[in-house]
């Protein structure tokens, strides 16, 4: 019987809500969309960024596809402000994929520049 006395008052209680919770700082929530071509990530961020405006929290939007020719949204940082991915190509001698690719590269080097 000792034994299972003791195991029982090794075990935590449930968690529970305390008011010091609300006290720390509200992180913010990021989202990172990946997907193929034509999968609708363009459509999905221009929901949510509709809905967040609606509810009076814009959100801070990065576009990270160097190759998209126009957005239906508004970005706080985007790519091709930085990087020429059609220069890319001509002067890395690559195709598209690589360009893309390289372009984000370039993009890294200069992105604490940024924000």
């Amino acid at each position: 019987m000792e034994t299972e006395s003791a195991a029982s008052s090794a075990v935590p209680p449930p968690a529970t809500t305390t008011t010091s919770a609300s006290t720390e700082p509200k992180l913010p929530v990021c989202i990172l969309v990946l997907g193929m071509a034509g999968s609708g990530k363009t459509t999905f961020i221009q929901r949510i960024n509709a809905h967040l405006h609606t509810e009076k929290t814009p959100p801070y939007v990065i576009n990270l596809d160097p190759a998209v020719h126009e957005l239906p949204y508004p970005c706080n940082v985007d790519i091709r402000d930085t990087v020429n991915y059609k220069q890319v190509m001509k002067q890395y001698s690559l195709g598209p994929n690589g360009a893309i690719v390289t372009s984000l590269n370039l993009f890294a080097t200069t992105f604490d520049q940024l924000l």
